[in-house]
């Protein structure tokens, strides 16, 4: 049985109909790289799927259950977080407290502070700093933490690299490295396409709200998802 399951998901901005129709099953394990230019409708879905956006239509599953309409604290508890685009950290709360707010849902599991410091190290002379005063590669790694701290099932990651140097998202990867290999659930936004085929073993491409591919990372080659992403050829699912 499908760890995610979106079936037939419409969701619309006012008059704008975002997501068209869409639907897509995750299974435990993957780790999955949503690919699609700005405006493709990537942010909307997974917003919708963590709770924070409302689907017109359409149903969302996760472990067997109906979630569509659950709000977001809800679908923590159960075991789905999301690292939304931009971080949304506390900026007057100290790491530490940022970190412990994902674990207020008190869900079971190996992740406390001292493992999300291990794995982010750069964090460890930091933890009592004020989220507002961190790096934007400290502040990644904080915002990752926290979600970690929701002992999840699946971890959704929206633009791990957006606003931060090349050599800083290779420390934000090298750090992710253990949990991307942990065999929890994934789903990664990542704009850098050569780093995204290293990491995901799927690639489901978005095309104006649509999904214009979906593959297994080694059957999909960067002239495939580049032409999905372009919109080149049939525009359908492949």
């Amino acid at each position: 049985m499908s760890l995610l399951q979106v079936e037939s998901l419409d969701i619309r901005h006012g008059q704008f109909r975002a997501i068209k129709g869409l639907s897509v099953s995750v299974t435990q394990g993957e780790v999955v790289a949503l690919i699609g230019a700005n405006g493709s409708g990537k942010t909307t879905l997974l917003r919708c799927i963590a709770g924070a956006a409302r689907a017109t239509a359409g149903t969302v599953h996760f472990k067997g259950e109906d979630i569509t309409a659950l709000p977001a604290q809800a679908r923590v508890a159960r075991g789905l977080s999301l690292v939304p685009e931009g971080r949304r950290l506390f900026p007057d709360m100290s790491v530490t407290e940022n970190l412990m707010l994902g674990a207020t849902c008190d869900r079971p599991g190996d992740w406390s502070v001292e493992r999300v410091l291990a794995t982010f190290p750069n964090l460890v002379k930091r933890r009592h700093a004020l989220a507002g005063a961190l790096s934007g590669g400290e502040q990644q790694a904080t915002a990752i933490g926290r979600a970690l701290m929701a002992n999840p099932d699946l971890l959704i990651l929206d633009e791990v690299s957006l606003g931060l140097s090349p050599l800083v998202v290779d420390q934000v990867y090298a750090s992710l490295a253990a949990v991307l290999t942990s065999g929890t659930t994934i789903i990664l936004v990542e704009q850098d396409l050569a780093r995204a085929m290293r990491v995901a073993s799927r690639a489901i491409c978005l095309l104006e709200g649509s999904i214009a591919l979906d593959r297994p990372m080694a059957q999909a080659p960067r002239e495939a998802i580049t032409a999905a992403y372009f919109g080149l050829g049939t525009g359908v699912r492949a």
